[in-house]
């Protein structure tokens, strides 16, 4: 063999080597992304008190959410949560009354148009003078309704956290959705 076929033949097994390390390099750098991926497994939504499960089937057909999925209506995995609405013109002088209120630490505000929602803490029991606030105020408080949705099928049980979040960001444009979470999977 010639020395010029033997050079050509080792530049040709060594570019070989070279193309299969490559291969294997990014097949494993796809396979780390692809498990330090946030996997959402399923949403946690609250709607509006006297949100039916008919209503709930209808927004969620609305949205593109990528893969199947079931609803589980009315469902215990979140804590049912008080909430009230309150117009932007009355919002800064009922906030500060019921912040007077040791119950009332913190709270999750929505807004939505021209009226606030008020989420509050899972922990808040409602006294007298909360209740009496209320009423001079003629607001009724309020209780979620929350909904489970349980992500995938048989071959795949969760979505990117990026396709969550859109789908989150969509859903919390609706009336009837108050707040919406991630449950999210590690594997």
């Amino acid at each position: 063999m010639s020395k010029i076929k033997k050079e050509i033949t080792a530049f040709l097994f060594f570019l070989t080597l070279a193309v299969l390390l490559g291969l294997a390099v990014k097949s494993s750098i796809d396979i780390i992304k692809e498990t330090q991926t946030p996997k959402v497994g399923g949403l946690d939504i609250q709607f509006e008190n006297g949100t039916t499960e008919s209503e709930v089937k209808t927004i969620l057909e609305n949205y593109n959410m990528t893969v199947n999925y079931t609803t589980d209506y009315d469902s215990d995995y979140m804590i049912k949560r008080d909430y009230i609405n309150l117009g932007q013109d009355k919002r800064t002088d009922i906030m500060n009354e019921l912040r007077k209120d040791e119950n009332f630490t913190y709270h999750t505000e929505i807004k939505k148009g021209n009226y606030s929602i008020i989420m509050l803490p899972e922990k808040f029991i409602p006294n007298n003078r909360s209740l009496t606030t209320l009423e001079k105020n003629n607001l009724q408080l309020k209780k979620s309704i929350n909904c489970y949705i349980h992500l995938g099928d048989e071959s795949k049980y969760w979505i990117p956290e990026r396709d969550a979040l859109r789908i989150k960001k969509e859903l919390e444009k609706n009336e009837k959705v108050l707040t919406v979470g991630f449950g999210y999977i590690e594997y």
